[in-house]
């Protein structure tokens, strides 16, 4: 047998015993995004039943309590605060191993980290904002820096965002941003158009672009999603095709288009995704292959993922090499209930 049909045998065969290993029980498709209450409100609402809920809700709470003591610091005196919402925030661990052919694994560990801090009256116009996602937001972010960015977001103008901050390198690298992007009804399809144009200090100016289109059948969905990343100073445009098959009863929505193109905006569920990336001038360097199934742990607030996956890279002879990539997801979006 041909060795490329047989790994493709092998991931129809994989697929197969995920999707009756993990049932969906959900009758509606859930969208996950993060609580628009105060920390005062979901307080009262926090009611875990083990261990691991409440230091949850305690760690969640303590930080919008903090977060809330320091922006009553901006109220002029005689002026009532404004109310504070809760500044979410996501932390998540991904490990990807590939076995290559001389007999070595290459390991790619990654951090995923966003923060959004909500301080209306510090500037009622401005969000500071923490994350690991690149500039450019690369679906290939494991081939990427995953240095942390820092900065203040404003609204310029409905669904563009201005992004004013400083990422942690040495020396520091100073960025500005202006972004894009937006979700578009189409019959039965909905499209994620991105359009995003930067700076950044000792690289220069760039452009993103992407579009995604996908269309659901309930709990089924097929997305097609194209990225491109040009460079000045590189003269050249990076690119990346994704096509996913899933079935998925609870999705994140948190506006990352990164998450998009790479399959990770999915909580619970499992699927396929076939990838193709390279550059315009020397065409596609890497395909990739995998399936993928995403549970949620006892708390709705954590989920695990795990995905074998294969991978044929030019700059390894186009060799199949086989890996996996499991990751864990902890959303502080809100707190435990029973």
């Amino acid at each position: 047998m041909n060795p490329r049909s047989g790994c493709r045998v092998a991931l129809w065969r994989i697929l197969a015993a995920l999707s009756l290993a993990a049932p969906l029980q959900s009758a509606e498709r859930v969208e996950l995004r993060p609580s628009r209450e105060t920390a005062a409100t979901l307080r009262s609402q926090s009611a875990p039943e083990d261990g691991l809920g409440r230091w949850h809700d305690g760690f969640f709470l303590g930080v919008q309590d903090f977060i809330t003591r320091l922006d009553s610091r901006f109220v002029d005196e005689g002026e009532s605060a404004l109310p504070v919402p809760i500044s979410p925030f996501r932390i998540g661990l991904e490990s990807e191993a590939i076995h290559r052919a001389d007999g070595g694994t290459e390991l790619r560990p990654r951090l995923d980290l966003d923060i959004l801090l909500q301080l209306p009256n510090l500037e009622r116009r401005v969000q500071v904002f923490v994350t690991s996602d690149t500039l450019a937001e690369s679906p290939l972010s494991h081939r990427a820096s995953s240095a942390l960015r820092a900065g203040v977001r404003l609204g310029a103008l409905q669904n563009v965002d201005l992004d004013l901050g400083v990422k942690a390198d040495v020396p520091p690298v100073a960025f500005a941003s202006l972004r894009w992007q937006r979700v578009v009804a189409w019959g039965q399809w909905q499209v994620l158009p991105l359009a995003k144009i930067y700076l950044e200090s000792g690289k220069g100016f760039g452009a993103a672009a992407g579009t995604s289109f996908e269309r659901w059948w309930d709990h089924a969905l097929f997305r097609s999603s194209s990225y491109a990343n040009w460079r000045l100073n590189a003269s050249d445009t990076e690119f990346t095709q994704s096509l996913t098959l899933a079935r998925a009863s609870e999705v994140l929505r948190q506006g990352r288009y990164s998450d998009v193109v790479g399959g990770r905006d999915f909580a619970r569920g499992y699927g396929m995704q076939v990838l193709a990336s390279g550059t315009r001038d020397t065409g596609a360097q890497r395909y990739e292959a995998s399936l993928f199934l995403k549970r949620p742990t006892g708390a709705h607030w954590l989920y695990w993922s795990v995905a074998p996956l294969i991978t044929w890279e030019r700059n390894q002879g186009w060799h199949p090499d086989p890996g996996i990539r499991i990751g864990l997801d902890a959303l502080f979006w809100d707190v435990s209930r029973r």
